[in-house]
């Protein structure tokens, strides 16, 4: 079969799968968007799998998750030209203890969660093939265009304060993660598929914020809306503190995060009201 798509990108409906497919477009790529219900059968010279199965709180589809990269893994086997593959994994559910924060792409993963779990035995599924690629360990993507409480702390509080209702945040705030926003991510991903470097890279903006920060951040941005705060305990499956060390990121992929949390967010509420 011959090359039709310098990329396909496998989950181009979903929240990041389209920044992708757009940020590449702009790049003048020839993208191929592919979903459940157009899947992929080959033609590309690469493939960025962005195929949403799980989340970190509804992991029930996990078994499919790595049986469909595996089928993923053997079009790539099969095909007539060489296909690099490029794995959206998760920078903050793949790293922990004994390493600290910031990880880098040395530190052995350990994770916490069966999000994790999943995550990391997809990263080994592709480094057990013969298949070249590269995986995205990435932080907390952010942005418009994120939907539904599954996808992320900073949509689910944006849309409760629209709605009305409380904001949820689970401990006592001083959980540490590191978000960046979509524009930023998709950028990376873009130079990923343009680069195909191999290897892990992470993808995250190389900073910290608790979450009593990012809850200030938010109050500032939704202004003058008041904020109710629902306080619940600690679910006990978030590590204290997760930010990346991006190092890898500037030097293999040319590439920084750019958008200041703050600007990040008045923009995600701007779309989201």
């Amino acid at each position: 079969m011959s090359t039709v798509y310098d990329v396909a990108v496998v989950g181009s409906g979903g929240f990041l799968g389209s920044a992708i497919t757009a940020a590449l477009t702009a790049r003048g790529a020839n993208v191929g968007g592919f979903t459940k219900d157009r899947p992929f059968t080959g033609g590309a010279s690469a493939v960025v799998w962005a195929a949403g199965h799980v989340t970190p709180v509804n992991t029930d589809a996990g078994d499919r998750a790595l049986a469909d990269l595996a089928g993923l893994i053997e079009i790539a086997r099969r095909s007539a030209h060489p296909t690099h593959v490029i794995l959206l994994s998760s920078g903050g559910a793949v790293y922990g203890p004994p390493a600290t924060a910031p990880f880098s792409e040395e530190d052995e993963p350990t994770p916490a969660n069966e999000y994790g779990r999943i995550k990391f035995a997809e990263e080994q599924l592709l480094s057990d093939s013969d298949v070249p690629h590269t995986v995205l360990r990435v932080a907390n993507p952010y942005g418009p265009g994120q939907t539904g409480a599954t996808q992320g702390v900073l949509g689910a509080w944006l849309r409760a304060v629209r709605d009305g209702q409380p904001v949820t945040l689970f401990g006592d705030g001083s959980a540490v993660r590191d978000y960046v926003f979509i524009d930023d991510f998709a950028a990376a991903a873009a130079a990923a598929a343009e680069r195909l470097p191999g290897g892990v890279i992470n993808i995250g903006s190389g900073e910290g914020t608790s979450l009593a920060e990012l809850l200030d951040i938010v109050t500032d941005a939704v202004a003058p809306i008041p904020v109710e705060v629902r306080r619940e305990p600690s679910r006990g499956i978030d590590a204290p503190a997760v930010w990346l060390d991006v190092t890898r990121a500037r030097e293999t992929l040319d590439w920084t995060a750019t958008t200041p949390l703050a600007e990040g967010i008045a923009r995600t509420w701007e779309a989201i009201k």
